[in-house]
């Protein structure tokens, strides 16, 4: 008969449990691509930035279809109306508000000579402006 007795320092413990995921649920956050993500490393190894950087993604009103994107760094963090995600080594804030006009929203990077840039591929836009900049939701 074998007492199994655990301590902390014995390796067939328990595993501890796992740590929240940072990846955002289908429908919800902002969806960065591979592409997207290196570019805005190369900008910031560009930039030399004193300290972490955080992307800010966001919506505003104003365009020519009712909210504009929002893309920024910010060396300030996030706050408590703000969520937060980190996908291919970005750290990204997204704020609550502009998360329910966004949520599921993809970030890429177009790197062509005619069409170079981020796009936002936004499912809950229910219209576009033709530049692709501003959205109605």
């Amino acid at each position: 008969m074998s007492d199994k007795t655990t301590s902390p320092d014995r390796t067939d413990a328990e595993p501890a449990p796992a740590a929240p995921t940072s990846t955002p649920k289908p429908g919800r956050g902002v969806h960065l691509t591979e592409r997207a993500a290196q570019e805005i490393q190369r900008v910031i190894g560009e930039q030399k930035f004193a300290g972490p950087v955080w992307v800010r993604i966001g919506a505003k009103g104003g365009g020519c279809s009712g909210f504009t994107y929002v893309l920024d760094f910010d060396q300030n963090g996030p706050t408590e109306f703000d969520l937060t995600f980190t996908q291919h080594g970005v750290q990204l804030v997204v704020d609550k508000k502009s998360e329910f006009f966004m949520g599921g929203t993809t970030l890429d990077f177009n790197d062509g000579l005619l069409d170079r840039g981020f796009v936002f591929k936004n499912p809950q836009a229910s219209g576009t402006c033709g530049c692709g900049t501003s959205f109605s939701a």
